[in-house]
């Protein structure tokens, strides 16, 4: 089968959601878990421009194997500031906005976490959130079977099957860069 699928619906709702001039939220993290916390945030308009791009001292070590992925570590955190001091930053971009995230139910968890694990109050909803991996998967198309569902690709996989020139780094502010710019590609895109 000839990828991408491109249907008309998925076409559609890029376009849709182009028109609410959404934001672009991406997160580097100490893991995956319940109790893992946010090491960076970085968050794009829909042109790409940096909102906000900085490290986040989660207070405790940051393990090995994540480092391993992103890059940072305790030494380049120690400075920065907590999330209880970068939410006054952070949580007035978000607020209202339309907010793409490229796995979004993973970061949109990871961040609340933070928010919570300092004890400061909730402020955005789950509905303000889509998500971008979903979005290239249905544009994609490529079925999995086994989910009963559009297969999920890979950021840096999505920016290169589209000829987007942008590096998937593993930094925050990059892939943010990079989710943006996926969406304006399917916007824009007119299959042939």
């Amino acid at each position: 089968m000839a990828y991408p699928i491109a249907h008309p619906k998925v076409l559609e709702r890029a376009r849709q959601v182009a028109k609410l001039n959404p934001i672009f939220l991406d997160t580097e993290t100490t893991g995956i878990g319940l109790y893992d916390l946010v090491i960076e945030v970085g968050i794009v308009d829909f042109d790409g421009n940096a909102l906000y791009d900085g490290l986040i001292n989660p207070q405790r070590p940051i393990p090995a194997e994540s480092s391993r992925v992103h890059g940072i570590s305790d030494e380049m955190v120690k400075d920065s500031p907590t999330m209880r001091e970068a939410w006054v930053d952070i949580e007035p971009i978000l607020r209202d906005r339309a907010i793409g995230i490229y796995n979004a139910d993973f970061d949109y968890r990871l961040v609340k976490q933070s928010v919570d694990h300092v004890g400061l109050p909730w402020s955005l909803r789950r509905n303000q959130t889509f998500c971008m991996m979903n979005m290239f998967a249905a544009w994609y198309g490529e079925w999995n079977h086994r989910g009963n569902n559009f297969r999920s690709q890979k950021l840096e996989f999505a920016g290169s099957f589209c000829g987007i020139d942008l590096p998937n780094t593993h930094h925050a502010v990059d892939d943010a860069k990079l989710t943006a710019a996926l969406l304006r590609y399917l916007a824009e895109y007119q299959p042939s």
